[in-house]
């Protein structure tokens, strides 16, 4: 291995990542066979490993976790269950709660029960102002729900949740330098956003400052839809761009150490300033160890570089990989390596013809169409595989894959650092009264260059399988064979066939993929924890069973747009006092209006049976062989009716018996009257349903029931 330090450091990462997420049985299980391969390996050979940094990064990671959750995470959890009173301050993540006059936002408590200490908590309704704001007041602190989001609260440092109880006094605003910078970032924001359009300063503000608070719906779904939401959010890709701009390395003045020493710490003041995201922390320590390298009069080695921030971040929080921006941001880095990687031959060979050619010699036209060709490659693959890099933490922490990514990132990229460019020369206008006029035309430039940005974005995200449903362990399955495939061919030093051998193997991985999932049927509860609806998926149809609320319906659209469906079907509303709600569906039916007790339907194949009381309403849906019940109310019909599931809403029916019964409810007031065998429990189960299969649970836990 000739980068050592690379292969340490990020294997150090992944190591830490493993222990997040891996229990220890399987964690040091797989330990034991690597160390017992490398072993066998060593007694053959009598030689040391030439990846045995790599052995020694994975080591210390699985080392460095366990010290670190035993002297900063262990301590914290000990705290859960207990009502403390204390003191803290709001964080810059502060943001309007579901309950008016509340905020949810990161509590740092600086005093619990008049002893000092550093614990940070993540409160969703919390009586605070904005952020900033010192407190004192009493919290119920518990232990962080195993939902998605648990792994990002690990990362940021949060292993606890607190619920407020009572005793609120709102003491002096916090003079700490990270929320001058926070002030600082949004009075910048607000200047900026001044002579611009609403979506377009919202625009603005994301991809300079990372204030994403002004961003629409519509904006932010056009570009997760065309694969480019990274734009709006400060990133890596930003800050390399910024640093661009000083030409490091060009000229010799580049290498004055004292203009080394003004772009660090230009570079440590935008870290600050958008508060130290990871992504952008890990460009800036790659940046800085490039300058250091400048100073030293050594060339940068970018592999090494990622290493060094790899190892820096995952020692300052163990956790610190399980956040989706550390993995997207080192992932798309390691992309556009491999794509050099595999160019490297090709313009070795081009620089090596060219340095033959007579110092005033231009270049025959077949060798500049080769150029331009090697170049016009180069990008697209670049593209290509920091996309592919990616795909794995994108479907592993369940978001939208975007079909046309590689496309909008040929397109608009390029077009981010024009606008970082116009927006910084707006900010510097408007500093100087006297440039004003500047100001103004700064900000008609910028609303022109992102109008059009915004608008390829929106053409992309409109193109057919801009947004595709890929079956998540699937996916991971073929991606891992892909993987291992490379493996076998680079030790049998045969990486000029794998292409070849690679798409074969994703063509027949495509076929047998959209083989097997042909009449899948998908049951998943979406929407509020107790009273969620039903969304039933098949293909691209969906039928879908409403229980009520506005946030019902938006956490529907959400997860019918995340998983590609194009159309509703119908919607059965099964609410016991139905009002007027704006479905998209060609056909609605209404249980509370419907004139016989019983009636029957028939939808993209499935039957539905639906029920009218007096003291409630029930839907049965048939498919694959099964028999599900959602219900609203009180429902009962005199004898009791056996189904197979029953997607559970704030209270059990009395006249429906079955032996499973599904919620989304962490702890269900019913839970103790339940006479069911087994009740499965999760933020978002979902029953998978298989002709000719057994059904099958995602996403959930098995609550003990008899």
């Amino acid at each position: 291995m000739t980068r050592k330090l690379a292969g340490f450091g990020l294997a150090f990462a992944l190591a830490e990542l493993a222990a997040a997420y891996w229990s220890p049985s399987a964690l040091w299980l797989t330990a034991a066979f690597v160390l017992l391969w490398a072993f066998v390996y060593w007694l053959r050979t009598r030689a040391r490993p030439s990846w045995l940094p790599v052995l020694a990064g994975l080591a210390a990671g699985l080392a460095w976790f366990g010290i670190y959750h035993a002297a900063v995470i262990a301590p914290q959890l000990a705290l859960s269950g207990r009502t403390v009173h204390c003191t803290g301050v709001v964080e810059t993540d502060a943001e309007t709660s579901y309950m008016d006059g509340m905020v949810r936002a990161t509590l740092r408590l600086e005093q619990i029960e008049g002893k000092q200490a550093d614990v940070r908590v993540y409160c969703t309704a919390f009586p605070g102002a904005a952020a900033g704001e010192r407190f004192e007041a009493d919290l119920v602190l518990t232990a962080l729900e195993q939902d998605r989001y648990r792994a990002a609260r690990y990362a940021d440092g949060c292993y606890l949740s607190a619920d407020y109880v009572g005793a609120y006094a709102r003491l002096e605003q916090s003079e700490a330098l990270r929320f001058r910078l926070y002030e600082l970032r949004m009075d910048l924001s607000a200047v900026l956003r001044t002579w611009l359009p609403r979506r377009l300063g919202g625009i603005a503000a994301a991809i300079l400052l990372g204030d994403r608070a002004h961003l629409d719906e519509t904006t932010e779904q056009a570009f997760r839809l065309a694969g480019v939401s990274h734009l709006l959010s400060v990133s890596g890709l930003h800050l390399s761009m910024l640093c661009g701009l000083f030409h490091m390395g060009r000229k010799r003045r580049s290498l004055y150490r004292p203009f080394l020493a003004l772009q660090g710490i230009m570079v440590l003041f935008y870290m600050a300033l958008t508060g130290f995201p990871i992504s952008v922390v890990r460009a800036g320590i790659i940046y800085l160890v490039a300058l250091c390298g400048y100073a030293l009069r050594q060339p940068p080695d970018l592999l090494t570089s990622l290493g060094v921030a790899a190892l820096l971040i995952g020692l300052q929080n163990a956790c610190a990989p399980c956040d989706l921006g550390f993995q997207l941001s080192f992932c798309g880095v390691l992309g556009v390596q491999l794509a050099s990687a595999v160019l490297a031959g090709p313009k070795r060979r081009f620089t090596a013809y060219q340095a033959q050619l007579e110092p005033d010699q231009r270049l025959p036209w077949r060798l500049r169409a080769l150029q331009a060709g090697l170049w016009l490659t180069e990008t697209v693959s670049c593209a290509a595989f920091a996309t592919l890099a990616t795909l794995p933490s994108l479907l592993c922490a369940g978001l939208t894959v975007s079909g046309v990514a590689v496309l909008t990132n040929l397109l608009v990229v390029w077009a981010l650092e024009p606008a970082l460019i116009l927006g910084i020369l707006v900010l510097v206008f408007a500093a100087l009264p006297a440039l004003a006029p500047c100001m103004r035309m700064g900000s008609l430039l910028l609303a022109v260059w992102l109008r059009g940005m915004d608008a390829v974005v929106s053409w992309c995200a409109g193109l057919p399988g801009a947004n595709l449903n890929l079956p998540r362990g699937y996916t991971l399955l073929v991606l891992a064979v892909l993987g291992a495939l490379a493996l076998v061919f680079r030790a049998r030093r045969c990486l000029r066939w794998y292409p070849l051998a690679g798409a074969v193997c994703a063509a027949v991985g495509i076929w047998l993929g959209i083989r097997f999932s042909e009449d899948v049927v998908r049951v998943a509860l979406v929407g509020t924890a107790g009273n969620a609806c039903v969304v039933v998926t098949q293909g691209q149809a969906a039928i879908l069973f409403f229980r009520g609320g506005t946030s019902n319906l938006n956490a529907v659209e959400g997860y019918l747009l995340q998983n590609g469906t194009v159309q509703t079907m119908a919607v059965f509303d099964v609410r016991a006092e139905p009002t007027t709600m704006d479905f998209d569906a060609p056909e609605i039916y209404v249980l509370d209006s419907q004139e016989d007790r019983w009636t029957f339907y028939e939808v993209a194949g499935m039957t539905v049976d639906c029920c009218h009381t007096g003291s409630g309403n029930l839907a049965v849906l048939g498919v694959c062989g099964y028999h599900i019940a959602v219900s609203t109310g009180a429902w009962s019909d005199g004898e009791p009716l056996t189904v197979d599931l029953l997607c559970a809403a704030a209270s059990l029916p009395p006249g429906i018996e079955t032996q499973t019964v599904l919620t989304n409810a962490a702890s269900p007031r019913w839970l103790e009257t339940c006479d069911s065998e087994t009740v499965y429990a999760g933020s978002e189960p979902v029953v998978v349903l298989r002709p000719g299969c057994s059904i099958l649970f995602e996403g959930v836990t098995k609550l003990a029931v008899q």
